[in-house]
């Protein structure tokens, strides 16, 4: 057993997170009575996947030799989490379609992607396919200035 692997650590961090987001995501009200799945299911289903691919790391982890581990305190993670933390708070505050597409646009200039038709095809791609799958398909009202 491998305590001492990256797959290991990030494993155990995804559980935690998958295990904080199906927190919050229980604090979410049920909204007035309507015929659509509550606001809570896909907070919860992102938070079970994170915690199962978490589970898969884990295990990978465990089984393969110890190796060095990484700087935790990287400044990519440190700017990522900030700028996660920062689109968090400003969820219900901001219109959705604009906070998710600087959201993807400034994650994946921290993550190093410097590709111009990726930074405009997929942000806005992402942004629109969620928007128009939870506003029409689930019709789950989101964020917007009208």
């Amino acid at each position: 057993m491998a305590i001492r692997h990256t797959n290991t650590v990030a494993g155990s961090a995804l559980i935690l997170g998958g295990g904080a987001v199906a927190l919050l995501s229980l604090q979410i009200g049920r909204g007035p009575a309507m015929n659509t799945l509550p606001a809570s299911f896909f907070p919860l289903l992102c938070a079970s996947g994170l915690a199962l691919a978490g589970l898969v790391l884990l295990v990978r982890g465990l089984r393969a030799p110890a190796e060095p581990l990484p700087a935790l305190l990287e400044p990519r993670v440190l700017a990522l989490g900030a700028l996660m933390a920062l689109y968090f708070g400003t969820f219900q505050h901001m219109d959705f379609r604009l906070g998710s597409w600087l959201f993807a646009v400034l994650a994946m200039l921290i993550l190093g992607n410097r590709s111009g038709p990726q930074l405009v095809i997929v942000p806005l791609a992402v942004t629109a396919g969620i928007y128009v799958t939870f506003r029409y398909l689930f019709t789950i009202l989101l964020p917007v200035w009208s």
